[in-house]
């Protein structure tokens, strides 16, 4: 069984798809006919009303927790000059980061003129977020009609990791869309005999690397779809795809050697971690059953439909490369591969108006709803606990002239949230060793997040240190005040 494009009947006794195939036909022969505007506006409705479905999920709460470690980085580097920001190879790394989300920082660039709140920055994000739906919702359409394109946006906007990621301030909703709009655009290009579809693909690719490597993944599945299909575009329009995502890749090869051990907090790959990171990307562990039975009766009900198979490679091609890349150089994380979810949804829809029978379809589709509803409070945990709004906001009223501070990772964000304070005073960073001497008889600031929340840091300095005081700042992000005991070595 196959999906014919805009004509599609998904199963033999699939009233709604034939509705669709008929309707579409309608606005192909009488375009301004009474059916096809009332057909036009309800796919308007449709698509409406998921969008600001999605809006809605991704504005929650938008600001009410403070931008962590990451997410400072982002907007320290966004604030980089545009010279540092258009460079990729030798580039500042402490000034405006790793090339892997170049595009997206120099969009933030820009952004940032309109303000520095959580909100402000975060919305950007939900913009892209938002407009990540358009694209899943046409790639369902083209398959078989509006019917698998909106049920395809409904089950792609309540998957969590979408939430989540279109409410942090980093590439991953951006990479989200640049997803969808390639997969989009291949439909349409080996649909379509004109060369605009394949020069806007290798123009979005191009970009789109630079918004996450992990977008490289995405061409990779779709270079397999092409060769394995026998669709591979005629000589001129393959070249004006190819020429930018070849230049493109020029740099990557000097990037990596230059920052190939800047991912060294990854964890080995093993079977406990692919568990773990893949729950979290289909939302629970009931979610990635259902995704992966959906997936299989996909696969299974359109066994010889191209484009299914395009959904399927989409999925499947990404993660195993990712797995199979991390057996040499660990990079398996359940966000990087947040590429994967517009195509996701896409095959799940595809997999459940397959399906035989009202009831069938009908049951399917509130199981997985209620799976994802009672996934979805997952999207605003905070999974991070550390306040480093509150903590700058703190510090800067209790620092001091000559203070020090041992940071560790937490130097940019709390350096950035004391800037954020108004902070006249700020403490000299300092290091473990160096701190007996470098503070002398002064005040010495002992910040412990989750990545140095070491207790033999307090057991190195506590010979030479004594605690005055403690304050905690969400969960896991502590500052403690020592001062330089007083003994007769060290007079005052």
């Amino acid at each position: 069984m196959t999906l014919e494009p805009a004509r599609s009947r998904l199963t033999a006794d699939s009233g709604a798809a034939a509705v669709n195939a008929q309707a579409s036909s309608a606005l192909q022969q009488r375009p301004w006919s009474v059916a096809a505007i009332s057909r036009f506006w309800h796919e308007a409705l449709a698509l409406s009303v998921i969008l600001v479905a999605m809006a809605v999920l991704a504005l929650h709460e938008l600001g009410a927790l403070s931008l962590w470690r990451d997410e400072v980085a982002s907007v320290v580097f966004a604030n980089g000059s545009l010279g540092d920001l258009l460079s990729l190879v030798d580039r500042p790394r402490a000034e405006v980061g790793l090339a892997n989300m170049a595009t997206y920082y120099l969009l933030l660039h820009f952004w940032l003129g309109l303000g520095e709140s959580e909100a402000q920055i975060r919305l950007l994000s939900v913009i892209f977020g938002v407009a990540s739906v358009v694209p899943v919702y046409f790639i369902g359409r083209r398959l078989a009609g509006w019917t698998l394109g909106a049920l395809a946006a409904g089950i792609y906007v309540l998957i969590p990791f979408t939430i989540h990621y279109s409410q942090e301030a980093r590439g991953y909703s951006l990479a989200m869309l640049v997803a969808g709009l390639l997969t989009w655009l291949l439909l349409i290009g080996v649909d379509r005999t004109s060369r605009w579809p394949w020069l806007a693909y290798g123009v979005i690719a191009a970009l789109g690397l630079y918004v996450h490597f992990f977008v490289a993944l995405v061409l990779a599945a779709h270079a397999i779809w092409l060769l394995a299909t026998r669709q591979v575009p005629p000589l001129a329009s393959a070249a004006l795809a190819l020429a930018p995502i070849v230049l493109a890749m020029v740099p990557l090869p000097f990037i990596i050697d230059q920052f190939g051990a800047e991912q060294e907090w990854i964890p080995p790959i093993s079977l406990r971690l692919i568990d773990r990171e893949m729950t979290a990307l289909a939302g629970s562990q009931a979610l990635l059953l259902a995704f992966t039975i959906l997936g299989a009766v996909g696969i299974g009900l359109h066994a010889r439909d191209r484009r299914v198979w395009l959904m399927a490679i989409c999925v499947v091609v990404p993660i195993a490369l990712a797995i199979l890349v991390s057996l040499v150089k660990p990079l398996f994380i359940g966000r990087y591969l947040v590429v994967v979810l517009p195509q996701l949804a896409v095959l799940a829809a595809a997999a459940i108006l397959a399906l035989r029978g009202w009831l069938l379809r009908g049951a399917a589709v509130a199981v997985l709803a209620v799976l994802l509803l009672l996934a979805v409070p997952t999207a605003y945990v905070d999974q991070h606990e550390q306040d480093w709004r509150s903590a700058g906001t703190w510090l800067a009223g209790a620092v001091e002239p000559g203070d020090h501070m041992i940071a560790g990772n937490g130097e940019r964000p709390i350096r950035y949230y004391l800037g954020r304070a108004g902070a006249t005073s700020v403490p000299e960073k300092t290091r473990l060793l160096l701190a007996p001497e470098a503070v002398g008889d002064g005040r010495l600031w002992l910040l412990q997040d989750a990545t140095n929340a070491d207790p033999r840091l307090g057991r190195g300095l506590a010979h030479d240190f004594e605690v005055i005081s403690e304050h905690t700042f969400g969960r896991r992000l502590t500052l403690v005040l020592m001062q330089r005991i007083q003994t007769a070595g060290n007079p005052t």
